[in-house]
């Protein structure tokens, strides 16, 4: 069996949109936009408990828990360089996304 330009292109557009998805999913956690939604969310509908922190402040704790000022100095810049690079991620895999999406319509539209 031989498989046609649309057959490459599909598998070529699922992988793509899968591995856009996987970066979405794993840079979900560094980025600190989404934290700040989630907890202005949990805020909003009466979550937000001492017993339930919100993704912020789970972030602040993280810092504020650090023993020394250079300990605390390190963690804020590591979640301020993982934001950064979060969002360089997301822009990438946002194209990854619609580029895999066009090949997959294209794929299917020309079998």
């Amino acid at each position: 069996m031989e498989w046609g330009w649309n057959e490459w292109a599909m598998i070529v557009g699922g992988s793509l949109t899968l591995i856009a998805i996987i970066i979405f999913w794993t840079t979900s956690k560094y980025d600190l936009k989404g934290a700040a939604l989630e907890s202005a969310w949990q805020a909003a509908r009466g979550r937000r408990t001492a017993d339930n922190p919100t993704a912020l402040d789970d972030k602040w704790n993280a810092i504020r828990n650090e023993a020394t000022v250079t300990g605390k100095a390190r963690r804020t810049v590591g979640t301020v360089v993982g934001h950064f690079i979060a969002q360089v991620l997301g822009v990438l895999a946002t194209f990854m996304l619609l580029i895999g999406a066009i090949l997959l319509i294209a794929g299917y539209w020309w079998r």
